[in-house]
């Protein structure tokens, strides 16, 4: 006890072997509200870390452990339909799915949102789910319902603007990051069409592409560790059985996620992970949240964008250019890139491209961090 008592006696370690103080948490929620889901053996229920006052604790009685692992299989299996029907065909089962996720679990922490904490429309807030939690998409969380007046129940992302934070200090960490910033560059890799992320960087912005023999495990490792801002254009392939092993497909070798963990990158900001299976972690330990996108914000990479499943690249594509579009919009007008404006980006992407790209490959992407 002598000795831990010395080493709290350190500026930096006050805290050491004892929990973080609920003042330091709530750094977390400094420009929205970070909402917690929880689940166990003996109830579900979220946790909601408002920008000031004390955290609300939300029940969720109609959810029970075995209903989110049921929903992790129903999901993985109308993933797999939708993927093999007509683009202009509705997703049936995946409307029920995502309705049941609203009903039962994304509605209840909206009405705290909105009729106690008196969140304004379009707010950011983050979701830090937990245990079985991080096998829902929580953030397409939909009613598809319609109104007497005809007009449609908002979804969760026409009320807000969602991103995921794996871990609370991984959120403060970037936080704390952000204050260290320096001139924008970015680089475009991949073994599919790079050039296209490329040609959307407006001229004013230091951009480099690697694509064809040059895109080799080597020099994505140089482009991430010299770029603010990186887009990944490749196949990707998640190891449930050895999570740092996954890896995106280079030119001569894997690039795997250990590589990249290795790796010190300085000027790391933003990344976009157009690559299957980069924001799906672990079945066995969901909790360890290890997948690349994860990873990557974790090595400094402040805000990234990673896919939750397959990638359709004829019509995803139209979900990169607007979002692009969006996220350089005030570039051209001598701006700085910000890697704070991707979940805004994405979201508006999202929405414009309803009329052109079905429902599971819009909620494909999901944006984590800042």
């Amino acid at each position: 006890e002598a000795v831990v008592a010395e080493i709290r006696d350190l500026p930096e370690f006050s805290r050491f072997l004892l929990p973080p103080l609920y003042g330091d948490l709530q750094a977390t929620a400094r420009q929205g509200p970070v909402i917690i889901l929880v689940a166990s053996q003996y109830s579900c229920s979220a946790i909601i870390v408002p920008t000031s006052g004390d955290p609300h604790y939300v029940p969720l009685p109609s959810v029970a452990l075995a209903d989110l692992t049921n929903f992790k299989d129903d999901f993985a299996r109308a993933i797999r339909h939708a993927s093999i029907m007509d683009p202009k065909l509705p997703r049936n089962d995946l409307i029920v799915l995502l309705r049941t996720v609203w009903d039962e679990i994304m509605l209840p922490i909206v009405n705290v949102l909105q009729h106690d904490l008196k969140l304004k429309f379009h707010s950011r807030i983050w979701l830090c789910p937990t245990a079985a939690f991080t096998s829902i998409s929580l953030h397409a969380a939909h009613p598809f319902r319609t109104n007497a007046d005809r007009s449609k129940e908002p979804c969760l992302e026409d009320l807000y603007i969602c991103s995921y934070t794996p871990t609370l200090s991984a959120l403060v960490r970037s936080r704390q990051m952000m204050k260290k910033r320096v001139t924008p560059s970015f680089a475009t890799i991949g073994q599919g069409q790079p050039a296209r992320a490329y040609k959307l960087v407006p001229a004013t912005t230091s951009r480099i592409t690697i694509s064809g023999n040059a895109a080799t495990r080597a020099g994505a490792l140089t482009a991430l560790q010299e770029n603010t801002g990186v887009h990944l254009a490749c196949h990707g392939k998640q190891d449930p059985t050895q999570p740092y092993n996954s890896h995106f497909v280079m030119k001569d070798e894997h690039l795997t996620l250990r590589d990249i963990m290795e790796r010190d990158i300085p000027q790391a900001e933003f990344a976009f992970l157009s690559a299957c299976h980069t924001a799906v972690g672990d079945g066995n330990t969901p909790d360890e949240v290890i997948h690349p996108t994860a990873g990557l914000q974790f090595l400094g990479f402040k805000s990234v964008i990673g896919t939750l499943w397959q990638v359709d690249d004829a019509v995803a594509k139209h979900v990169v250019e607007a979002f692009y579009t969006y996220m350089f919009t005030n570039l051209k007008d001598g701006g700085v890139m910000d890697c704070t404006k991707a979940a805004w980006a994405l979201n508006c992407a999202t929405h414009a491209v309803k009329p052109k790209v079905p429902l599971e490959q819009r909620m494909v992407f999901v944006h984590i961090g800042v």
